[in-house]
């Protein structure tokens, strides 16, 4: 190796019993459980803040025997949570992996109550078809009190978070155990050995182009991601350790999303209080639907996909140049323009359906409903209205109205100008919430080789840690990143003096 090829010595090199590499829910959850079992803890994360894709979630967590659903007089069953799972699954069941989705099913009640006893406040449970027995949990004021009071546990418990951090490789042994890291920090390079284990969190893929379109279907890696940061650094990582991807071409969505809005909503700027957030959560489960619009319709309208039925009452769904696209297909089509991205156009006396039930433009599920009214008072920047086609077409500054007018007169078989004004919802968007790609990890969330052999010293979770579960429906893939986070800590941490 010549001399100006060798990696410069590290700066300094310290010791720690558990590193974990990305600060977002799954890395948090590692980091807070392996600092409550006594153990000294490193969190890495090459973001400038924590949060990672969980603080840009809904923050509803699918559980069974839980607190509240005994305090609800729920009798719940392992076995039917698992059912239920694969219920949304059914297809893909197949290559699925039957033995985490028992752990899961296990675990993530454990999970609730755990996040719950540090000050995290859930409203619910509440209902979700397929599931039989209500098992949604939302929190309260939303996915930012669970990374609020996952660090402050970090921080009561003396574990080291450093951000803006660039983890280059793992160092493993002669027999490839993970001894710890080497990461660039503050320009300087930096190792840091872990006595009881390295854990992976540092999410899916989707931000990387590259392996979006080694992976995935074209209109999935044509889309755009919800967290760009997710750049897939955690697979090398893994794959020089041995391990092995599995279902790196598996993909759910991508889902059609409204611009995200650029003002911050009350579940943003609500303080992460235990006692706030305690007496919210009381108040969401028992005051009258009116107390509640405040709290959930700015989560609702903030970027949240629109409802199907908009499209079956009439509305038509076209690019930036008014060309029309296919409705029964929207992300897809979304997916495969220039622009990515489109506007959904329909009559206003169509649109004026949707300001009550039974049709909505928005909802999450088991917390509430957001109607055309509400995109109105709190997102006027998505909603466009004009008497007619030609002046639509100039407010959402297409070229001409031709190729609007022949959308809609196709769709509606009209020439669009009897029975005006019109009504453009957007720009929607076709987005990535999450890959379902990840490392082979066993129940403990420890990495294995291609011979089925665990990795010494290395662990995965969250995303990337799934192992081959696929996780379709509400509330499973915070579920997972939590409950892997939980249950890696702790192992990771038992490790340390040989346990």
């Amino acid at each position: 190796m010549r001399q100006a090829d060798r990696p410069a010595p590290p700066a300094s090199r310290v010791e720690f019993d558990v590193i974990v590499i990305g600060a977002g829910g799954s890395g948090l959850a590692a980091a807070a459980s392996a600092a409550q079992a006594g153990a000294r803890v490193l969190v890495l994360e090459r973001g400038e803040r924590v949060g990672g894709t969980t603080a840009m979630a809904v923050g509803s967590i699918s559980a069974a025997r839980t607190r509240l659903q005994r305090q609800a007089g729920i009798s719940d069953d392992f076995d039917a949570f698992v059912e239920d799972m694969n219920a949304f699954t059914a297809d893909l069941l197949a290559h699925d992996n039957a033995p985490l989705r028992r752990m899961l099913a296990e675990q993530a009640g454990i999970t609730v109550d755990w996040l719950a006893s540090q000050g995290v406040a859930f409203a619910g449970p509440y209902a979700e078809p397929p599931h039989r027995t209500p098992r949604m949990h939302n929190t309260i004021p939303g996915p930012g009190a669970i990374i609020a009071r996952l660090l402050r546990t970090c921080q009561r418990h003396a574990a080291q978070v450093q951000t803006g951090v660039t983890v280059q490789r793992l160092l493993l042994n002669a027999q490839g155990a993970a001894l710890g890291v080497e990461y660039l920090h503050g320009g300087s390079v930096c190792q840091a050995m872990a006595r009881g284990g390295v854990v992976l969190a540092s999410g899916d893929f989707s931000g990387n182009a590259l392996m979006r379109h080694a992976h995935l279907p074209t209109p999935a890696a044509r889309a755009t991601p919800i967290n760009a940061g997710n750049l897939g650094d955690g697979f090398r990582l893994a794959q020089d350790a041995g391990a092995v991807p599995v279902h790196m071409d598996k993909i759910f969505g991508p889902q059609l999303r409204f611009s995200r809005s650029q003002h911050r909503g009350l579940n943003d700027v609500m303080p992460s209080w235990p006692w706030l957030a305690w007496l919210s959560a009381k108040v969401f489960m028992h005051a009258p639907a009116w107390m509640l619009q405040p709290l959930v319709k700015s989560l609702l309208i903030a970027n949240m996909s629109p409802s199907d039925a908009l499209f079956k009452c009439g509305a038509v769904l076209v690019d930036k140049a008014g060309v029309a696209l296919d409705s029964t297909r929207p992300a897809v089509s979304i997916a495969l323009t220039a622009e990515r991205a489109g506007y959904i156009v329909m009559r206003a006396s169509a649109a004026d359906q949707f300001r009550a039930q039974p049709y909505f433009i928005s909802t999450a599920p088991g917390i509430a409903y957001a109607y055309l009214g509400d995109y109105e008072r709190g997102r006027p920047d998505i909603v466009h209205y004009a008497a007619d086609l030609a002046g639509l077409a100039q407010a959402l500054g297409m070229p001409s109205d031709a190729a609007l007018r022949l959308a809609v007169g196709q769709s509606l078989g009209d020439d669009g100008d009897d029975g005006g004004p019109w009504v453009a919802l957007g720009p929607v968007h076709a987005m990535l919430t999450t890959t379902e790609g990840a490392v082979k990890v066993d129940a403990q969330c420890r990495v294995l080789n291609l011979q089925g052999q665990v990795v010494p010293g290395l662990y995965a979770v969250g995303c990337m840690g799934q192992g081959g579960l696929l996780l379709r429906g509400h509330g499973l893939h915070l579920a997972w990143a939590f409950t892997s986070g939980r249950v890696a800590g702790w192992h990771a941490a038992q490790q340390r003096s040989g346990g």
